[in-house]
């Protein structure tokens, strides 16, 4: 038993340098950017008067990280407050921005 622990004992420092991964990937995060009332008004418009198939420029947040897509909205969901654009599912909540091209 005390033969396989000193065997596997100098890989624990792969775990360590795991830690310091994670420290350093948390350290790029960002926290969600506040937005103004005058912002969510603009948004709520665009969302309003974009249908099917308008080509929109959005900026949002995901996990600490802001996205930008371009692309075709395919669907406008009011009920579970979300959009999709090129299969990827944006929810209202984490909108930063929108513009209509």
């Amino acid at each position: 038993m005390q033969r396989k622990m000193v065997k596997w004992k100098p890989f624990n420092t792969l775990l360590k340098y795991k830690d310091i991964l994670d420290i350093e990937r948390n350290r790029s995060l960002i926290d969600k950017p506040v937005i103004m009332e005058d912002r969510i008004t603009k948004i709520d418009n665009i969302l309003k008067d974009a249908n099917e198939n308008t080509l929109v420029k959005v900026k949002y947040f995901n996990k600490g990280i802001l996205f930008y897509i371009t692309g075709n909205i395919k669907k406008v969901n009011e009920i579970e407050k979300y959009i999709l654009i090129n299969n990827t599912r944006i929810y209202y909540k984490n909108l930063i921005d929108i513009e209509i091209i």
